[in-house]
């Protein structure tokens, strides 16, 4: 492992997020990291919904270590790290922890060192944020090299799906933005969400979203959920595993195409803490 930190260039870091809880955020990431890692790449999915994770439990495991071990120096970061299926690592967060919640500066920086050794151990670096615009949200979108928003046809979902392009786009204007619906009853409602979202988008805030895809709407997602195993493993020819493995297939070139000479994650996440601690 260490080997391959020295000679590996450094990982991609996407953001996977939603302006509102409930959208199946957290679901959709961990199926997208085991489709990407079913396809060879190596990546790790980073629970960073702080003081609510949940990646464990759709997994249905009980991590020994998670962040906040991390954060309060009791666990490396690779102590942390658990392996879930097609070979994804996971970096499990804690859940129920106000402190944690809380986000304090020390905290910030600490991980931002811990984690800076993984950099170059991954490909590829999914972040599963909150829900919201919390600065403890849009700190993990703003330093990622994408950010993918996850919105469902229901208006309240869309109005904080805008609200959420608005406010990282007004803060770093060339961090590109792509827009996943989920939940939709079928291609042309996802279509036309798109479709409509991007007009909105270029018109108020004159910014380009890009079309990443979409999820059907399907029962097996919440079969799967309650089974405590993703539908990409459990049922992978149901329509919902198709969407989201062709989701991972056409984002394989993008994150090939990356430019890795920019400053990473944890780079951009420290300086960003070092910014708010000036201010």
């Amino acid at each position: 492992m260490e080997q391959q930190e020295a000679e590996s260039p450094r990982a991609v870091a996407w953001a996977v997020t939603s302006g509102k809880g409930g959208v199946g955020k957290s679901t959709l990431s961990l199926n997208l990291g085991i489709a990407l890692s079913a396809a060879g790449k190596r990546v790790l999915l980073v629970d960073a919904d702080l003081g609510l994770a949940n990646i464990d439990i759709l997994l249905g495991i009980a991590p020994e270590y998670n962040l906040q071990d991390l954060l309060r120096g009791r666990a490396s970061a690779f102590d942390v790290i658990v392996e879930g299926p097609e070979s994804l690592s996971v970096l499990p967060a804690a859940s129920g922890i106000s402190e944690v919640d809380a986000w304090q500066t020390d905290d910030a920086d600490r991980l931002s060192e811990e984690l800076g050794r993984l950099e170059r151990a991954f490909d590829l670096i999914l972040i599963d944020t909150g829900a919201g615009i919390s600065t403890k949200v849009t700190d993990f979108v703003l330093a990622s090299d994408r950010a993918f928003i996850v919105a469902t046809p229901e208006p309240t979902s869309i109005a904080d799906a805008y609200a959420m392009v608005k406010v990282a786009t007004s803060d770093r204007p060339d961090l590109p933005v792509g827009l996943i619906v989920n939940r939709a009853k079928s291609p042309r409602e996802a279509h036309e969400l798109h479709t409509k979202f991007e007009e909105i988008t270029k018109r108020f805030l004159n910014i380009q979203i890009d079309r990443i895809g979409h999820v059907v709407e399907d029962l097996e997602i919440e079969h799967a959920t309650r089974n405590q195993n993703p539908v990409v493993v459990s049922e992978p020819e149901t329509e919902a595993a198709r969407c989201l493995k062709k989701l991972g297939e056409e984002l394989l070139g993008d994150l090939d195409a990356t430019d890795r000479s920019q400053p990473g994650l944890f780079e951009r996440l420290a300086s960003r803490t070092v910014k708010q601690e000036i201010a």
